[in-house]
């Protein structure tokens, strides 16, 4: 976990592809996974889909609308259960590691939006690509959600005043997803991560950020987000989950990396329990129209 320029995608790269310098730290067998982008793990299904719904999510920064934005990330997010499920499942491994986690982010995340004071007005329907929009709406459709794309953003922001507890339990429903074993947290002072989204950090958050005008990724913004991975951690820790924090100012990569490989735990990851409609929900959607 991490606000943008930690380089939590750039750490699980490193351990997706082994590139470990002490490799007696990584012997367990490792299977990462991208809670919002599922198309860059290797293996992983729903690719077509995440890769639709990410050019959703850019297209809905580059629009500045807020609920698209939020209807947008959940319906990323709302990918991450099946994948988990069928990694878990397929390749067995002593550990899944996330970039992200639906759960965790949505509480870091959420409580520090605003829903916009009138409803956005206007279209903007034309600015997206039809088979990429086509493809948002047959998914929200798949698990239950308004397909009207605002309206499922206008719900998701007006729950942002929630406590946690209520939250977790919320979200947790929805997204059909338990809270991770561990978290890693990468915390990074919010002027060096502006400084590696500018140009030092993960080629594609780089490019995401200059494609936003920078929008979305100032000091300021991620101070405050920075405080709300801490509150957020702080609690889950009072609900049984391992936090470690790793302070990444000022390291490398591979530095960072080996740290985190060394935090994994080496017990064998066991299937999640999910409810039977689920499983049939995914499978469904796996074989049909997602196919």
């Amino acid at each position: 976990m991490g606000i943008d320029g930690a380089g939590r995608t750039t750490i699980c790269r490193l351990l997706q592809d082994g590139a470990i310098a002490d490799r007696q730290l990584v012997e367990q067998d490792l299977t990462v996974v991208h809670a919002l982008r599922p198309y860059e793990t290797p293996g992983a299904p729903f690719r077509h889909l995440s890769r639709k719904l990410h050019s959703l999510a850019t297209a809905a920064e580059l629009l500045d609308e807020p609920e698209l934005k939020a209807a947008a990330l959940y319906l990323q997010l709302s990918t991450y259960a099946p994948v988990e499920h069928f990694m878990i499942e397929a390749y067995q491994p002593e550990s899944l590691v996330t970039a992200g986690h639906p759960l965790v982010d949505t509480l870091a995340h959420l409580p520090i939006q605003r829903p916009p004071v009138a409803p956005s007005q206007g279209d903007w329907q034309h600015a997206i690509d039809p088979e990429v929009l086509a493809a948002a709406e047959a998914w929200a459709e798949g698990i239950g959600c308004p397909t009207d794309l605002r309206a499922l953003g206008a719900e998701v922001l007006s729950l942002h005043d929630l406590p946690l507890e209520r939250l977790l339990e919320r979200f947790r429903r929805r997204f059909r997803a338990n809270l991770p074993d561990v978290v890693v947290l990468l915390d990074v002072n919010p002027a060096e991560a502006v400084r590696r989204l500018g140009g030092e950090g993960d080629a594609e958050e780089v490019e995401l950020a200059q494609r936003l005008g920078g929008r979305g990724v100032s000091e300021a913004r991620l101070a405050i987000l920075r405080e709300q991975y801490q509150r957020v951690t702080d609690w889950l820790e009072t609900r049984g989950v391992l936090v470690h924090r790793i302070d990444v100012s000022g390291r490398s990569a591979q530095r960072v990396a080996n740290l985190v490989s060394s935090k994994l735990p080496h017990v064998p990851v066991r299937p999640p329990h999910q409810e039977p409609p689920h499983l049939q929900w995914a499978g469904d959607l796996v074989a049909g129209v997602l196919a």
